[in-house]
């Protein structure tokens, strides 16, 4: 379990396919960041968010990170359309005790969604998402919603479409800076719309 709140950004190095997908990460230390990432007290067999996709840790040399990643993992998520230098949003997860300063992310990705628009605000930047209208019934405008791992909250929601506003900080401390016009993100809805959902059906 996570909060979506991004401690690091790491860099894919390589994606390789002998007979399992092989991902491996450098974590790039972010000198501007208050949050810990620290490779050595990392241990085989953790859970890390990256980029909305948990991953379980299978090695770790020097400052990279390595996973193994399922077809079904790859069918489901944006894991198709990176290559070396994609820029990912890592988070470890989360412990008895910690801070939640985002909302509760399982790292279980529900679909995709395609950026149809970035619009600079002051300094801050309004995203407009295309998604399936089926996961719509899910979004509510100031929920939550996780997008490629960052806990966000949901400005407006229309018919096949919902927007959230990124501040400077965020924009800079994640893979968001790298956006563009047609990227493609991973999307997990808030657990609680789904309870809600599952409530109003019965």
């Amino acid at each position: 379990m996570f909060t979506g709140i991004v401690s690091h950004i790491g860099i894919v190095k390589k994606i390789s396919h002998p007979d399992d997908w092989e991902l491996s990460v450098d974590v790039i230390n972010d000198k501007n960041s208050d949050n810990d990432f620290n490779i050595n007290l990392l241990t085989i067999g953790a859970s890390i968010s990256c980029s909305g996709i948990c991953l379980t840790l299978k090695k770790i040399f020097k400052n990279t990170l390595f996973f193994d990643v399922s077809d079904e993992t790859r069918e489901k998520t944006n894991f198709s359309t990176w290559k070396v230098g994609t820029l990912i949003n890592l988070e470890k997860s989360l412990k008895v005790g910690d801070e939640l300063g985002g909302h509760f992310v399982y790292g279980h990705v529900d679909t995709t969604a395609l950026i149809r628009s970035i619009e600079k605000i002051n300094g801050s930047y309004k995203i407009t998402f295309n998604i399936n209208r089926n996961f719509l019934k899910y979004f509510a405008s100031k929920g939550s919603v996780s997008v490629d791992g960052v806990s966000l909250t949901v400005n407006d929601v229309d018919k096949d479409f919902f927007t959230v506003n990124i501040v400077p900080f965020t924009w800079l401390h994640t893979s968001f800076k790298n956006y563009k016009t047609g990227t493609v993100v991973n999307i997990e809805i808030d657990i609680l719309a789904r309870y809600l959902e599952s409530l109003n059906a019965n």
